[in-house]
This record gives C-alpha cells, sequence and structure tokens, in this order.
C-alpha cells in the first residue's frame, strides 16, 4: 500500500522544523502533501488567532462567536499564505525559470508553518513578542531550505526567491488586493457581532473606559449604516 504525506505527517511536520533536506524530498514526492500542507496552515493560523484572541476578550466578543472568529481567522490566514506562495513561485519563475507546478510551492510553504503551530505562545507576557520573531524567522528558513530542495537552486536564491516573493505579496495587498482585505475586515466584524478595535491605540482606550466606549462606537456603526440607508 502506497504510503501517502498524511500518513507520515509528523515525521514530515518534524523534519522540516529540524531543516531536514530529505523531508522535503519526500514532500515532493508523497501523495497527497497539498492536502497535509493546508492542515498544518490552518492549524498555525488557529494558533495563532488563539495567541492574538486576548483583543476578542477586550472587544467582549461573545463565547460563540468568539469561537467562530477564531475558525474565520484560521480560514483567512490560509488565503494570505496562498497568496505569498502564488507570489513566490511567480518571482521563482521569472528570476529563475524555475519551471514548477504551484503545489510543490505550496507544499513547501506549507510545511515551513510548521512552526508557527506554536504560535498562541505569543500570548505569553513580556516573551511574546520575541517568540514571534523566532518563529517566523524560523519559518522563512525552512521555506529557503525548502525551496533550495524543491526548485534546485542556491540557498541565496532560494532566500531571495521567499523575501520577494513576500515583498511583491505584501504590495498587491497594499493596492490592488486591498478589496479583499476590506472584505475580510468586514467578515471579521460581522462574526464577531461587533467593530473589532485591533490597534493598539484603541485596544488601551477600551481597557481604560471599560465596556461603555465599545457600546457608543457600536451605536455609532449603526447610526452610520442607518443614514447609508436612507440616503
Amino acid at each position: 500500500m502506497t504510503q501517502t504525506a498524511l500518513d507520515r505527517f509528523w515525521e514530515l511536520a518534524g523534519g522540516a522544523i529540524a531543516l531536514n533536506p530529505q523531508a522535503f524530498d519526500l514532500i515532493q514526492t508523497l501523495p497527497q502533501a497539498s492536502l497535509a500542507a493546508l492542515y498544518i496552515i490552518l492549524v498555525a493560523g488557529f494558533s495563532q488567532a488563539v495567541g492574538q484572541g486576548t483583543v476578542l476578550f477586550i472587544n467582549r466578543v461573545r463565547p460563540l462567536r468568539f469561537l467562530l472568529s477564531l475558525f474565520i481567522s484560521s480560514v483567512l490566514f490560509v488565503f494570505t499564505v496562498l497568496f505569498w506562495g502564488l507570489s513566490t513561485w511567480l518571482v521563482s519563475f521569472i528570476l529563475f525559470h524555475a519551471n514548477i507546478p504551484y503545489d510543490i510551492v505550496w507544499s513547501t510553504l506549507g510545511f515551513a508553518y510548521a512552526p508557527l503551530i506554536l504560535s498562541f505562545l505569543v500570548a505569553l507576557p513580556y516573551l511574546g513578542v520575541a517568540i514571534q520573531v523566532l518563529l517566523s524567522i524560523w519559518t522563512l528558513l525552512i521555506f529557503v531550505m525548502g525551496l533550495r530542495v524543491a526548485i534546485g537552486i542556491g540557498t541565496w536564491q532560494a532566500l531571495w526567491c521567499g523575501v520577494l516573493g513576500w515583498v511583491v505579496f505584501q504590495i498587491v495587498q497594499r493596492t490592488i488586493g486591498r478589496p479583499v482585505a476590506i472584505l475580510g475586515k468586514w467578515l471579521s466584524n460581522t462574526v464577531a457581532g461587533t467593530h473589532l478595535v485591533t490597534d493598539m491605540q484603541g485596544v488601551e482606550q477600551l481597557l481604560q473606559a471599560g465596556p461603555q466606549i465599545l457600546r457608543r462606537m457600536n451605536q455609532n456603526n449603526a447610526g452610520d449604516k442607518g443614514d447609508n440607508t436612507r440616503v
């Protein structure tokens, strides 16, 4: 019976975390590697949402909506990784003429996100920022290693692919991708049942002023929608 990437899921994830090139050789050859990568990204996105769940608590999101918000954050996280993979695949094709299927880049990037399964640790006081930086650097190193194996290019070339792919993704996100970002924000607010305050200044104001300011903001938003409807 042929083994799949799902059958050797934890072995492959552990090998990716350990920067083992043989793990990425297996990822490119075993069936269902793309599905296994999707599972890793979903879990990493959920873990990151849990780590940032303090914002939902401060916004006083109700329990059921809280869980739904975590799920939506995980799904939106998948789309973020998807577009980073697309931009990296495009950069590798333009710069190094790497004619490889996109699912190889997706699988490589997905397993590179294995360390981010620990993203819930960013909620730890004093250590959260340092842990987030460490996990991000670790993920980039794994991705570079995976690209080097998958595309067959040098380490520095793989690094340029990953970094430039991320830069292209950021540019697209802030230009033609703005409607998608607005849609994602609207979806998050709708699921949470409130206008989520996520910036640091706004969060500090919520902590200082209590629930009254949050109710006032929601009333103002409801009034604005009513005015727009009448117009």
